[in-house]
């Protein structure tokens, strides 16, 4: 389905690019106004037609699935829900570019609180349809009318993360939210409204006695910029493109494989690295899924536009993988020892200073980082010595899933 809108897709990455540099703009003190913020309009604009596109194009296909139940046989009917499902992941897709837009202007951190529910650590649910949504014509004037006041604005309904409030204002690196209501609140409308507040009130000041059910949360910041390794991984799509398979490790134990050859024979090419513990991530599968959010899209992490197309579309299998005997190995050289869990465990391992029996566990959602975002596995390590090394000693081990709450931006 989605090489039949490679025409729009090309538009899409063309303003996102354009968006890249004005950002980079106002980040260096440029004030926005309504002209330099077009492409932002443009990009909504061509979300909007394409999400609403893929939509009505599901909702037609239903309606000829519903009777086809009736009339046809079972091999029609898989048929149709074959294509459903293709139009659906083009929706979300799309929407991945408006997520683009989200990290592009705002803290990946801050972002993380707006797809979780404010009263409990689940995910909050999606707003559904863009399409036939009541108030979409009022939230679509709201995003226009910051506009033109050259306020970066966006319609949350075009992203997969953002699932708190209509409309958001990107003025700084957390997202200000606003919910556009006409009439009288009812009982949800109240709810919505008081899990923004909740939400404003922890960014605004950094704490808040309770979010998510997780008690006192406090926000800190790390000592070392994050290492990313985004253009290796890009490097290795365009090197596989052009050879069948190609290999990058950026940093001792991290690998990024990319394969194109459909001959090419996957566990054999794996195996091949001769890793001791490997833990590997198939990206293709995420995507497929439609589980990338809330970590930073891929559309923004890979750049280059046919690579970005071809990972997109399914024309090349990517792996990122690493040798957790290499995180054991470096922790050994801190003086620390390491205790490695299973997915099923809300943590991936526990560090513990011998002497002190100081100790602190880094979560999964924390750790898959290295795969979603491409983040240095050594950059994780040092973060979490970071905050070994500032806490006071405890008498038993605390979930940094836990903590984390308190020390955003960790996750």
């Amino acid at each position: 389905m989605f090489k039949r809108r490679r025409k729009s897709f090309e538009q899409a990455h063309g303003l996102l690019d354009e968006l890249r540099h004005v950002q980079a703009a106002i980040a260096n003190g440029t004030i926005p106004t309504p002209a330099t913020l077009r492409p932002l309009w443009l990009l909504q604009r061509l979300l909007v037609k394409e999400i609403t596109r893929a939509e009505r194009k599901v909702r037609r296909i239903k309606s000829i699935l519903k009777e086809t139940q009736d009339r046809d046989g079972s091999e029609r009917s898989i048929s149709l829900m074959s294509q459903v499902e293709a139009h659906r992941h083009l929706a979300y897709t799309w929407r991945s570019f408006g997520d683009a837009i989200a990290f592009l202007f705002m803290d990946k951190f801050a972002l993380r609180q707006v797809y979780y529910n404010t009263h409990n650590t689940s995910a909050k649910q999606d707003a559904g349809f863009l399409s036939g949504k009541d108030g979409l014509v009022g939230e679509w004037a709201e995003v226009e009318n910051w506009l033109r006041q050259g306020v970066p604005t966006l319609l949350t309904d075009l992203t997969n993360t953002i699932r708190h409030g209509d409309v958001c204002l990107m003025i700084g690196p957390d997202p200000v939210l606003i919910e556009v209501k006409l009439g009288e609140l009812d009982r949800r409308g109240r709810q919505q409204r008081d899990a923004i507040r909740q939400l404003m009130n922890f960014f605004e000041n950094d704490e808040i006695a309770s979010l998510r059910g997780l008690g006192t949360i406090r926000r800190t910041i790390h000592q070392s910029p994050e290492i990313r390794y985004a253009d290796v991984m890009e490097d290795t799509i365009i090197a596989a493109s052009r050879t069948g398979v190609a290999f990058e490790s950026p940093e001792p134990g991290l690998w990024y494989v990319a394969i194109t050859d459909g001959s090419i024979d996957v566990d054999a090419t794996l195996g091949g690295l001769g890793l001791g513990r490997p833990i590997a991530y198939l990206l293709n599968e995420t995507k497929s899924i439609r589980a990338w959010a809330p970590y930073s899209p891929f559309i923004l992490s890979i750049r280059d536009r046919e690579s970005s197309y071809r990972f997109i579309w399914g024309d090349v299998i990517v792996f990122v993988i690493y040798d957790l005997d290499e995180l054991v190995a470096a922790a050994k050289l801190r003086g620390l020892t390491t205790t490695l869990f299973s997915r099923d465990q809300d943590s991936v391992f526990e560090l513990v200073e011998p002497t002190t029996r100081r100790n602190i566990r880094l979560a999964w959602q924390m750790f898959d980082r290295l795969a979603f975002e491409f983040t240095s596995p050594a950059w994780l390590l040092a973060t979490t010595v970071e905050r070994l090394d500032a806490q006071a000693v405890q008498s038993s081990a605390t979930s940094e899933e836990d903590r984390l709450t308190a020390t955003e931006p960790v996750f």
